[in-house]
């Protein structure tokens, strides 16, 4: 009987792989094609997040699996040569965008975006690529004594931190950026050193905030607005990146609750891209 059991679990294994890699090759799929219709729909604004999380639940019980919105970090793998903004190709030609760092649609979004905002003081959560692409439009758009721009990036990670310095470096864009080493704790929350930041800032405050970071458990994110909106002004605007998974989608539910916070909804692009604005930076810090 051991024998026979044995030959069916041989014959099962490779059947239960197939059909989940057909389950999950039609998830793909019809997402890429929710996501063409949401643009279709939306053009170039965000989507409510209470869409999205009615969305995720009808999703959730169709495929059986977390994260059923996120699209395949396969489908969005680009080079930085692919972008169509002739500022930054040359710049991120070699990097490697929609894996870890952010995908090829959302830097082509986030470039339109701050050309509209035109942001004075950028603070980032996670250096990386989005360093560099800051640092460039503060160097091009804010050059002027009375327009100068400054993005200040908290890294968890020594090495990235470094490595991230050094890009910098050679594209002479380290005026613009100052990074932060801020380790994140056991509960995934930065460990800042808020005075220097203060003094950095001096009497300036934020008027955008990318959240990219830190890297942790699924909700780590959901403590950098409340650590970062003191710093902000009021109106100041707010973006997160891989807001599709379903820990980003939780931490979008927890701020839309949080007294001075508005939450708009999320890009359909991309990993998605959640984006909202501090209308009162005091009431966030208290929460």
């Amino acid at each position: 009987m051991e024998d026979i059991f044995n030959r069916k679990q041989l014959i099962m294994n490779p059947l239960k792989t197939k059909l989940s890699a057909i389950r999950e090759q039609c998830r793909q799929r019809l997402m890429s094609l929710h996501l063409k219709f949401l643009q279709l729909i939306y053009g170039k604004r965000s989507v409510p997040l209470s869409y999205w999380l009615t969305f995720q639940s009808v999703a959730k019980l169709i495929f059986r699996s977390p994260d059923p919105l996120f699209p395949g970090y396969k489908s969005l793998q680009s080079r930085g040569a692919s972008l169509q903004v002739q500022e930054l190709r040359q710049l991120l030609w070699n990097d490697v965008l929609g894996l870890w760092a952010i995908d090829r649609t959302t830097v082509e979004l986030l470039w339109r975006r701050i050309q509209c905002d035109r942001p004075k003081v950028v603070i980032e959560c996670g250096a990386g690529a989005s360093s560099l692409i800051l640092a460039k439009y503060a160097a091009l758009s804010c050059s002027a004594p009375m327009e100068s721009c400054v993005v200040f990036s908290l890294e968890q990670d020594m090495h990235i931190k470094q490595t991230i310095e050094g890009r910098l470096a050679e594209s002479g864009l380290s005026e613009h950026v100052k990074i932060l080493y801020a380790p994140i704790s056991e509960e995934g929350k930065y460990q800042l050193d808020t005075d220097r930041l203060w003094e950095l800032l001096g009497t300036k405050r934020a008027d955008w905030l990318f959240i990219d970071g830190p890297a942790g458990p699924e909700d780590c994110r959901v403590w950098t607005l409340r650590l970062l909106a003191k710093f902000c002004r009021p109106g100041a605007r707010w973006f997160i990146d891989d807001a599709m998974r379903d820990g980003e989608l939780g931490i979008l539910r927890e701020w839309s609750r949080l007294p001075g916070i508005v939450v708009e909804g999320i890009y359909p692009t991309g990993k998605g891209l959640g984006t909202g604005s501090v209308i009162d930076p005091e009431r966030v810090a208290m929460a």
